[in-house]
C-alpha cells in the first residue's frame, strides 16, 4: 500500500511540475544587416532558413513556418505561411506592443495546436536590419526589439519571422506529455519493484 501511496504523491508531483514550469525568455543572438528572407538566409520565402548555431540555442537549421507584417498602427498586416506547414494559418500568435508602439519592446505568444511545429528562433525587422533571437521553448512573454535606423532612433517593426526547430518535431500537448511521464515512471517503479 505505501508504494501505491508513493507512485500516486509521484505522479501528482510530476503532473504539477510540468502545469507550473516556469517559462524561459528569448535569447538575443545577433543583429544582422539586410532582410531574413530577402538574401540573408537564402532565396525564396520556402527556401528561408536560419543556420544551425548549438551555441546560441538553435540546434538545426531552422526553416521559416511564417512570417507575420505589421501596420504602422501596430496591427497585424499581411501574412505568409510556408506551405510545407499546413497545419500553420496565423490564428495560433498574438502579439502585444504595450506604450512602445511598434519602436520598443512587446511581447508575442504562440499557442500552438496539435501537430503545429515547435518554433527554434524567430526575426523582428525593422529598418535595415534585423535582430535575431533562439525561442529557448518558450512561447510567451517575449521581448522583442528593433535595431537602430541610421538617423540612430529605434526603427519600426517591419514583420516578425519564426522558424521551426528543424527536424520535423511537432509541439506535443500536455496531456500527452503528462502520460508518457507517467508511463516512464510507472516503468520505473516496476523495475524497482522486479529487482527486489
Amino acid at each position: 500500500m505505501n508504494r501505491i501511496n508513493a507512485f500516486r504523491g509521484l505522479a501528482a508531483t510530476f503532473v504539477l511540475a510540468l502545469a507550473g514550469a516556469a517559462p524561459a525568455h528569448a535569447a538575443f543572438i545577433e543583429t544582422v544587416g539586410g532582410n531574413d528572407c530577402a538574401g540573408v538566409y537564402g532565396q525564396g520565402f520556402a527556401n528561408c532558413v536560419v543556420p544551425a548555431n548549438p551555441a546560441a540555442g538553435i540546434p538545426d537549421a531552422t526553416p521559416i513556418v511564417i512570417k507575420i507584417n505589421f501596420n504602422d498602427n501596430g496591427s497585424v498586416g499581411e501574412i505568409e505561411i510556408n506551405p510545407a506547414y499546413s497545419t500553420i494559418d496565423g490564428s495560433e500568435f498574438t502579439f502585444d506592443f504595450g506604450g512602445d508602439g511598434l519602436t520598443g519592446t512587446g511581447t508575442w505568444t504562440y499557442t500552438p495546436g496539435a501537430g503545429d511545429p515547435a518554433i527554434t528562433a524567430f526575426v523582428a525587422k525593422g529598418g535595415n536590419a534585423f535582430n535575431l533571437f533562439s525561442t529557448m521553448g518558450d512561447y510567451t512573454d517575449v521581448a522583442y526589439y528593433t535595431p537602430n535606423n541610421p538617423s540612430g532612433g529605434p526603427a519600426g517593426l517591419s514583420h516578425m519571422s519564426f522558424y521551426d526547430s528543424g527536424d520535423d518535431n511537432q509541439v506535443a500537448e500536455p496531456g500527452t506529455l503528462a502520460l508518457l511521464g507517467l508511463g516512464l515512471l510507472g516503468l520505473a517503479l516496476l523495475r524497482r519493484r522486479w529487482s527486489h
